[in-house]
């Protein structure tokens, strides 16, 4: 039998941090797939299957566990799916402390969350032909899902394993996620860039930040403005690149590295008109808040650019980046937030003003 420590350590393997939220892999989930495992709730033979009950996890301690024949296991289930109190006696008889693994609470976590997220993704089944007040236990593994947890998997194996899983298992949109959390953990060289509308390539130094950057640039921008253009991109170390002298002077911008630059100036060129872009690309702090929108407004005016004209985007690696956790609640209003392994979509923090609900754009 695995133990819950282990299990644990393999589900961030499966489903990274940067990508999953984290009831997936927590210490619980951990506990979730030792018990199923212990009283064989794995769909493997679909005519002979056992639906685990979420207090089955609860009770659950690594004493019980130790108790692991397989005529333990098989009594263990049995009076665990009676109730607590004939659970009680198996545990008096076999002179185990009767003491379960988490509150009766955590129970609430695992069905509303955690189950629910690993069933969606192709991990557990649930059974669907009982009412939702039934007792009667209504979830089990799917058996490649329970494969992953094989005691005798090498880390290295482990790994290997999992990624074919996901690539197996997951749907494209939860494997581009995983795919950029990877690369952002293993980012070792420098990030190459292709701009919009043919202007060739920059690279960017190594980093996460270079990362959201490139999907800003290659993904969200030609997709989501009319006639986009990159101005300006702004590094660490006064390193600032800019477009060509021909836009610039069009657009009537002057960019030198004494001035408050975004990460990223974008350009959306109209037929009638210009929309300037402040991007910024935040891997742990940096978002555009109140204040760092007042001094590019400012920046604007200096610039005789329409105040009115300008826009701002803050862009993340990913909804379960912890940078994102933290910092969205101080996103500047009418701004837009981004999120780099989903980049079909964007969110946006604006006014409400009049009585249908209309934009304050």
């Amino acid at each position: 039998m695995i133990t819950a420590e282990e299990a644990t350590k393999r589900l961030l393997v499966v489903f990274p941090r940067t990508a999953f939220d984290a009831v997936m892999s927590s210490p619980l989930a951990g506990a979730a797939v030792a018990a199923l495992i212990y009283v064989d709730a794995v769909a493997d033979d679909p005519s002979d299957l056992f639906w685990a009950r979420p207090s089955m996890v609860t009770w659950m301690s690594e004493a019980m566990r130790e108790q692991n024949s397989d005529e333990d296991r098989l009594a263990w289930r049995q009076e665990a799916a009676k109730g607590a109190k004939a659970l009680s006696g198996l545990l008096q008889a076999w002179g185990v402390p009767d003491s379960p693994g988490y509150a009766d609470n955590s129970r609430e976590t695992l069905r509303d969350e955690t189950f629910r997220k690993w069933r969606e993704h192709g991990a557990l089944r649930e059974r669907l032909d009982l009412p939702k007040t039934s007792g009667a236990g209504r979830w089990t593994m799917e058996p490649h899902f329970a494969d992953l947890f094989d005691p005798g998997l090498s880390d290295s194996n482990v790994e290997i394993a999992a990624a074919e899983w996901r690539e197996a298992h997951l749907s494209p949109a939860a494997k581009l996620r995983v795919r950029f959390a990877i690369e952002g953990e293993q980012a070792s060289h420098a990030v190459t860039v292709a701009l919009p509308n043919n202007a060739g390539t920059r690279t960017l130094e190594v980093g996460r930040a270079s990362l959201i950057l490139k999907g800003v640039v290659e993904n969200w921008a030609p997709a989501r403005l009319r006639n986009p253009y990159v101005v300006s991109v702004s590094e660490p170390g006064d390193k600032v690149f800019t477009a060509d002298a021909k836009l610039l002077s069009y657009l009537g911008v002057t960019i030198n590295v004494s001035s408050l630059l975004p990460d990223a100036l974008i350009a959306d060129v109209g037929d009638s008109a210009v929309d300037f872009w402040f991007i910024e690309a935040v891997n742990t702090d940096g978002e555009i808040n109140e204040a760092r929108k007042r001094d590019f407004l400012e920046w604007a005016r200096q610039q005789g650019i329409e105040t009115d004209r300008c826009r701002f985007l803050t862009a993340f690696s990913s909804r379960n980046d912890p940078a994102a956790r933290k910092r969205l609640k101080d996103l500047a209003e009418g701004s837009y937030a981004y999120f780099a392994d989903e980049p079909g979509h964007e969110l946006a923090w604006y006014a409400i003003v009049g009585d249908r609900g209309g934009r304050s754009e």
